[in-house]
C-alpha cells in the first residue's frame, strides 16, 4: 500500500504540483472467522440437512470502491448467498427459513436483521425471499451505514414458476419483479430503521436470486430513490453467482462503465447463465467472471485437485451416478444411442448448439414462446416444484436413462417426419408414460397425476419435434443431463473461489476496457481513470457537448459543487448571504449548502467570487472544513520547511498545516507550497479520487 501511495504522490507532483498521500491508518478492521450453516444443493432432499463450513469477514472489504474486484469479498458474498438459501431444516410453515442468514449476520457483527414476508412463509408462484441487516462502519474517516440486501436463491419451491415468466418485450418480468421487490424492501428497511446519511449496499444472489440482485444493483446505479440517504455507485458492492440474463439491452448499455460495480461469477459449464436468450436481446448488468474449466484453462488439470478438496470439505453429495471427478467430463456423441463417435466439441460449444435448437423449436420469438408454451411450462413447474421439489431432479436422471434405453428409439426417429412426431400418439404416449414412471420411481408425491399427464400431453409433442429436427443435440442433452444439472451446484463455484488465487478472477475484470463517455478524455491520458471515477460517483460531471475539459481551471463555485455532490447533494433551504451568487443558478444549491455547513465563508460577508479560479490554499481550506464534518481535523504540522510558507494567508494557515500533516499537500516540484497556484479539472479529479479512496482513519 505504501509503495502505491508513494508512486501516486510522485506522479501528482510531477504532473501538477498538487498531491494526496495516505492518512494515518488508525482504524483496525477486525477479521472475523467462524462457521456458517447453509442448505446444500441437495438440501431439499429428505436425507440432506444443513451443512456447516468456515468463512472469513472484515469491514475492510468495504473501504474501497465497488468498481474494484475484491476476491475476499467475492468469497464471503458466496457465503452470504448460501446462508440466504432457505434453511434445509425449516419448519413446515417456513417461519424459520431465514435462520441461517440471521446466524451469519450476527457473527459478522450486523444487527437489525429483517426479511420480507415471503422469506418466512410458504413460497408462492412469483414470490422471493429477501433478507437485510445493517451495521456502522468507518470509511473516509467518517461513518457509513453498511446495509446487506440478499435474495433467496435456493430451496424456494414453486417460485420456479416466475423463472418462465419471460414476457413479450423489455426486461424479463419474472426477474424484474424480484428486483423491484428488493428495491421496495430496501427503501422500507431504511425508513423502518431510521437510517439517514451515507450508506453502502452489499447485495448478492445465486441463480434466480442472482438475476434479481443484478437488476436490483443496476437500478441503484441508475439512481433509484431510497429516501433520506446518500448512496454513491462507488459504495455499491454487488456479487452475483450463476446469473441468468434478464435485462433488455440492444446496444450494450448494461455493460457500460456505470455498472462495473456488479460482478457476476459463473461456472462456464452451467447452462443457467445462458438464459434468457441473447437472441431476445437479453443480457445482464456488469462484468462477467468465469471459474476454471477444462475447455478454457490450460492449467485446469493442475487447478482441479485443490478445487476437489474444497468441495469434499463442504459435504458434497452426488446427484445420481455422477461423481465429483466426472462432473466436468461432458461427452458429445455423434451417435448417443451407442455412445460411439466421440467428437471434440466443448460444453460451451454444445450450449450454443442447444440454444439454437431450443430457439428453433420452442422460441423463435418471445411472443411465440409466451403464446404457445409459457403457461404449460409454468403450470408444470408449479405443480411439481411447488408441491414436491425433493426428488424431481432425480426423476430427470431416471427419465434420461429410460429414454435412451428404448431399443427401437433409433428406428422410430428414422421413420418419423416432423409432423409425424406431433401426430404419432403412440410415441407421445410412450414418452409421457416414461416421464410418469420416472416421477414415481423417484418417489415424487402429492401431485395430481392426471393434471401432470395432461400438461405433458401438450408439451411432449413439441419435445419430439425437437428430437426429430435436432436428434444429436437432444440425445446429447439426455446423455449429459446429470452433468449439466450438477454444474449449477453452488458448491462448485464456491470451491473454485476458495481454491483459486485472487488474480485469476481480478485479471478478468481488468481485461474489460471501457470507452470514456467524453470526447476529450482517452484511455492513455494520465487522468482517464480519475475522470471516470468522479463521473461514476457523480462527484464531477462534464461541461456539456460530451466534453470534460480536463485542462480547464476549476472555479470556486465548481469546487463547492464537487464537495456538495460528495456529500450526496443534500437538500437545503437555499439561503446564503452572497450578493454575487446568482439565484436559481446551477451552483446556488451547492454554495448555500456549503455556507450553511461551514465549508465556505466567502471573501466577505456578502461576496463569494463563484467564477474565480480556486487557489491551492482555498481548496485545502474548504477540504479541511468538509473533512471536519466527518472526523477530527486537529492534526497540524509546521510549514517552516517550505521556502514560501510566509505567503500562506493567515486565514488558510490552519487548513494548510492540516493538509501538510495528513499529506493532502506535499509541495510542488521545486519544494514550495505555491498557496496561490491554481488546479485544472483533471487535477481536481485526481485529488477527489485519492481523497475518497485513501482511508483517513483519523477518528476520535
Amino acid at each position: 500500500m505504501s509503495k502505491r501511495i508513494i508512486s501516486v504522490v510522485l506522479c501528482v507532483v510531477m504532473l501538477f504540483s498538487l498531491s494526496i498521500a495516505a492518512f494515518a491508518a488508525d482504524v483496525n478492521y477486525k477479521e472475523i472467522k467462524g462457521q456458517y450453516s447453509y442448505c446444500p444443493s441437495l438440501g431439499f432432499l429428505d436425507i440432506a440437512g444443513n451443512q456447516m463450513y468456515d468463512f472469513e469477514y472484515s469491514d475492510a472489504y468495504f473501504t474501497h470502491t465497488g468498481y474494484e474486484y475484491d476476491h475476499a469479498l467475492a468469497k464471503v458474498s458466496m457465503v452470504l448467498t448460501q446462508a440466504s438459501f432457505a434453511s434445509a431444516s425449516h419448519n413446515a410453515d417456513w417461519s424459520d427459513g431465514n435462520e441461517n442468514f440471521n446466524a451469519l449476520m450476527q457473527q459478522c457483527g450486523f444487527g437489525n436483521m429483517d426479511c420480507n414476508e415471503d422469506a418466512v412463509t410458504h413460497p408462492g408462484l412469483e414470490t422471493i425471499g429477501i433478507y437485510s441487516a445493517s451495521k456502522q462502519i468507518m470509511d473516509n474517516g467518517g461513518a457509513y451505514t453498511l446495509i446487506v440486501l440478499s435474495f433467496r436463491g435456493h430451496n424456494y419451491g414453486g417460485e420456479w414458476y416466475g423463472n418462465f415468466d419471460v414476457g413479450t418485450s423489455g426486461d424479463h418480468p419474472g426477474f424484474a419483479k424480484c428486483a423491484q421487490a428488493g428495491l421496495d424492501f430496501l427503501k422500507q428497511y431504511i425508513a423502518k430503521q431510521n437510517i439517514s446519511g451515507r450508506i453502502k449496499v452489499w447485495t448478492t444472489g445465486f441463480s434466480r436470486a442472482a438475476a434479481a440482485a443484478n437488476m436490483f444493483a443496476g437500478a441503484l446505479d441508475k439512481g433509484y430513490n431510497l429516501g433520506n440517504v446518500t448512496l454513491s455507485p462507488h459504495d455499491i458492492y454487488a456479487y452475483t453467482f450463476e446469473t441468468p440474463k434478464g435485462v433488455y439491452d440492444t446496444d450494450g448499455y448494461c455493460r457500460s462503465q456505470l455498472f462495473g460495480n456488479i460482478h457476476n461469477i459463473m461456472n462456464p459449464n452451467d447452462f443457467v447463465p445462458w438464459v434468457s436468450f441473447a437472441a431476445w436481446d437479453q443480457d445482464r448488468y456488469g462484468i462477467d467472471y468465469y471459474t476454471p474449466s477444462y475447455q478454457n484453462d490450460a492449467d485446469y488439470s493442475a487447478r482441479k485437485p485443490a478445487m476437489t478438496a474444497e468441495v469434499k470439505k463442504m459435504g458434497w453429495m452426488n446427484l445420481g451416478p455422477i461423481s465429483l471427478d466426472t462432473i466436468d467430463m461432458f461427452h458429445y456423441w455423434l451417435d448417443p444411442l451407442n455412445q460411439l463417435g466421440l467428437q471434440k466439441k466443448t460444453q460451451i460449444e454444445y450450449y450454443e448448439e442447444l440454444t439454437a435448437a431450443l430457439l428453433d423449436v420452442f422460441a423463435p420469438s418471445r411472443q411465440y414462446f409466451v403464446e404457445n408454451y409459457q403457461a404449460d411450462i409454468q403450470e408444470f413447474s408449479a405443480t411439481l416444484l411447488g408441491v414436491d421439489v425433493s426428488r424431481l431432479l432425480n426423476a430427470v436422471g431416471i427419465f434420461a436413462t429410460k429414454f435412451l434405453n428404448i431399443q427401437n428409439l433409433a428406428q422410430l426417429i428414422d421413420s418419423l417426419t416432423i409432423t409425424g412426431a406431433v401426430a404419432n400418439g403412440s410415441l407421445v404416449d410412450v414418452t409421457v408414460d416414461l416421464l410418469m414412471e420416472s416421477l414415481q420411481e423417484a418417489k415424487c408425491a402429492n401431485y395430481d397425476g392426471d393434471q401432470v399427464r395432461a400438461m405433458l400431453g401438450n408439451l411432449v409433442p413439441k419435445m419430439l419435434v425437437l428430437l426429430v429436427r435436432h436428434p444429436v443435440t437432444t440425445l446429447n442433452l439426455l446423455a449429459n443431463a446429470l452433468q449439466i444439472i450438477n454444474a449449477h451446484f453452488s458448491e462448485i463455484t464456491h470451491a473454485w473461489l476458495r481454491s483459486s488465487e485472487p488474480e485469476y478472477f481480478a485479471k478478468q475484470g481488468k481485461a474489460i476496457t471501457y470507452q470514456s463517455e467524453y470526447k476529450d478524455v482517452f484511455t492513455p491520458d494520465w487522468y482517464s481513470d480519475e475522470v471516470e471515477y468522479v463521473t461514476l460517483g457523480n462527484i464531477m460531471n462534464g461541461t456539456g457537448d460530451g466534453m470534460f475539459n480536463p485542462n480547464r481551471d476549476l472555479t470556486r463555485a465548481e469546487f463547492a459543487t464537487v464537495l456538495y455532490r460528495l456529500e450526496g447533494s443534500p437538500t437545503t433551504n437555499l439561503y446564503d448571504p452572497f450578493n454575487d451568487v446568482e439565484k436559481g443558478s446551477w451552483y446556488q444549491q451547492a454554495v448555500a449548502w456549503a455556507y450553511q455547513s461551514g465549508v465556505v465563508k466567502g471573501y466577505s460577508a456578502t461576496e463569494f467570487g463563484p467564477y474565480d479560479n480556486i487557489t491551492r490554499e482555498q481548496m485545502v481550506t474548504m477540504l479541511q472544513r468538509y473533512a471536519s464534518r466527518h472526523y477530527p481535523t486537529s492534526m497540524s504540522t509546521s510549514l517552516n520547511g517550505f521556502p514560501d510558507a510566509g505567503y500562506v494567508s493567515d486565514w488558510a494557515a490552519a487548513g494548510m498545516q492540516w493538509a501538510v500533516a495528513v499529506g493532502v499537500i506535499n509541495g510542488t516540484g521545486d519544494g514550495t507550497l505555491a498557496p496561490q497556484g491554481w488546479a485544472t479539472r483533471a487535477q481536481i479529479a485526481r485529488v477527489m479520487q485519492q481523497f475518497c479512496e485513501i482511508k483517513a482513519g483519523i477518528t476520535a
